[in-house]
């Protein structure tokens, strides 16, 4: 249920800002897709974002546009929190070959780096712990454009991370428990290695070393400790798609529950 609530919102926002009947944008079966309808959220970025950034300096209806980095950051309008990082560049999905190319951008510390525009709309109040990245695969997704959702992580979620041990995930182990019902192989990255090099390429070394294809990755990123990442990959098939965006909270009430904390002790 929670899969398909994700799907739906995604082709609402798109149907809002192509005019779009909310009918014509929900998703497809994913053995019978819309190639459309699935291009919708490309063409809004490049053909309105990029080239409406080009030819007269403003954003809209993205956030932002860097040339530089090669991405656009884009407000997602059903999600009062959450934003979607993307690159310029044609790049359909986590398994498109480009992403494995060693002059592919840093698309998820891109996406990293743009956090403050979540905690921004939260009164600059979130911890960096509760910032969440997320990945969906080809089968758990409406569009053919790769876009990273940065969110808050859902209470769940958050519980769980704070019982791990980066340390004891040097090398891919996977979570004690399960997440949404779905095994997580995690790795600890440290912020150099994560601001340096693309972690595109160890996941697909290891997907590709268990057997599986990276059209049903599912990936996310989660801050546990100052200066160290857990990057989470889970590995889903053609009959199960694995959405890492469930791990997610969009409403963010983990800020919200934060927020009361503070506001119970200013009290006291």
């Amino acid at each position: 249920m929670r899969r398909s609530i994700i799907l739906v919102s995604v082709s609402v926002a798109i149907a809002m800002l192509t005019g779009a009947s909310i009918a014509e944008a929900e998703p497809m079966p994913p053995n019978n897709p819309s190639a459309a309808t699935r291009d919708a959220l490309w063409k809004i970025v490049h053909d309105r974002c990029e080239l409406g950034y080009q030819h007269t300096g403003a954003y809209a209806p993205c956030t932002l546009v860097d040339e530089q980095a090669g991405t656009a950051l884009f407000k997602a309008n059903y999600d009062p929190n959450q934003y979607l990082l993307l690159p310029l560049a044609r790049v359909t999905g986590i398994e498109d070959p480009a992403l494995q190319e060693l002059a592919s951008p840093n698309y998820l510390y891109n996406a990293w780096a743009a956090r403050g525009f979540v905690s921004s709309r939260l009164n600059n109040s979130l911890p960096e712990p509760d910032i969440f990245l997320a990945i969906n695969p080809k089968n758990a997704r409406t569009q053919d454009q790769l876009h990273i959702h940065i969110s808050c992580v859902s209470p769940t979620t958050a519980e769980i991370l704070k019982q791990v041990n980066w340390a004891e995930y040097v090398g891919w182990k996977p979570l004690p428990v399960t997440l949404q019902d779905h095994t997580y192989q995690a790795l600890a990255v440290n912020r150099s290695t994560f601001e340096s090099k693309s972690l595109f390429r160890d996941i697909q070394t290891k997907v590709t070393a268990d057997g599986n294809t990276m059209d049903h990755a599912s990936v996310a990123v989660a801050n546990i400790a100052p200066d160290q990442f857990l990057l989470l990959v889970a590995e889903g098939t053609e009959d199960q798609a694995i959405a890492a965006e469930e791990l997610q909270d969009h409403n963010c009430s983990i800020a919200k529950r934060l927020t009361g904390q503070l506001d119970m002790e200013t009290r006291r």
